[in-house]
């Protein structure tokens, strides 16, 4: 199949890229200017820009559109909310329209993300696609107007439509900001200079459920190739992982004794302490899942870290 990936050359672009093309798929991306070319054909887009955003459809008129592109950050969404919601929901709005006028028989997988669910989690329950969303940050309240958004527009005019709610994803590349990156990144930091040999950390109670990237990337990947039915779809490991644990593995794969500082700064409002995901629905539909052990991640997550700072691509 023909399929177009906006943010091509992001975290999970890459490992998608790499499912894809081995699969024989004829892939397209869109990506910043800023960001180096692959070896596919690739437009630099800046999806708030319609006329632009128009062009590209056109020209290509992909099977499968991945719509991957967004203000991804928690963080900063709450420092400048006006700009994720433009990007994600605007920016949105402006390939469905593209897709509605010179594209209509592609299939569209709109990557949104498990904070959409908000508060719902509160009460310790693992979440599947039929519970409501109280979104609780500006993030959060940009996906599920982009899902909203993709859904009903797909319903009004016949298009084949996918909505997912990916949980946390990590692995080897990701960059900080996110909670195994920043551990692992740390980490790496403290073995090379080993002058402040402790870790800043945040709220470490939370549990999460984590999943390899490289396996999110296959379940997109067999979203893309089966006939699943128009909807949402979670992808997540559906097990628990409390925060903690991630960070005493991680400790534990270091080669230098390493100190805790718990930083109340780093805490997040209106933070969920639960927070799992239901996977049935994806598993039933396509057949997916997780294959990567969260310890083998973890250990090839700092190692990637390692590298990079040894390379100095990251100041230690």
């Amino acid at each position: 199949m023909k399929i177009l990936i906006t943010g091509s050359g992001g975290f999970v672009g890459e490992y998608l890229i790499q499912e894809l093309l081995m699969r024989n798929h004829e892939v397209y991306g869109t990506v910043k200017s800023s960001v180096p070319k692959p070896l596919f054909p690739v437009y630099d887009l800046n999806i708030l820009d319609d006329f632009a955003v128009e062009s590209v459809i056109k020209t290509t008129r992909p099977d499968v559109l991945i719509h991957l592109a967004a203000q991804s950050m928690v963080l900063k969404s709450w420092e400048n909310p006006k700009d994720t919601l433009l990007v994600n929901t605007i920016g949105t709005s402006n390939l469905l329209s593209a897709i509605i006028k010179y594209s209509p028989g592609t299939k569209i997988i709109s990557i949104g993300s498990s904070e959409e669910y908000g508060i719902t989690a509160k009460n310790g329950i693992e979440l599947n696609e039929e519970m409501p969303c109280v979104p609780q940050n500006p993030y959060a309240l940009s996906k599920y107007s982009a899902g909203l958004l993709t859904l009903q527009l797909a319903k009004k005019n016949h298009l084949k439509a996918i909505h997912v709610r990916a949980f946390n994803h990590f692995g080897p590349g990701q960059r900080e900001g996110f909670v195994v990156s920043d551990f692992a990144s740390q980490i790496a930091k403290i073995e090379k200079n080993n002058f402040r040999p402790y870790l800043s950390v945040g709220d470490l109670s939370a549990v999460r459920d984590f999943t390899d990237v490289r396996d999110v990337a296959k379940a997109y990947v067999l979203l893309v190739e089966k006939d699943v039915e128009n909807g949402i779809y979670n992808v997540c490991s559906n097990k628990p992982v409390a925060v903690q644990e991630i960070l005493n593995e991680l400790i534990h794969l270091s080669n230098v004794t390493i100190d805790v500082n718990v930083d109340e700064a780093k805490f997040r409002p209106a933070e969920v302490p639960f927070f799992v995901g239901n996977n049935t629905k994806l598993m039933v539909s396509t057949g997916w899942k997780p294959e990567r052990s969260l310890k083998e991640s973890l250990k090839e997550t700092l190692e990637s870290w390692r590298q990079r700072v040894i390379g100095g691509e990251y100041e230690a």
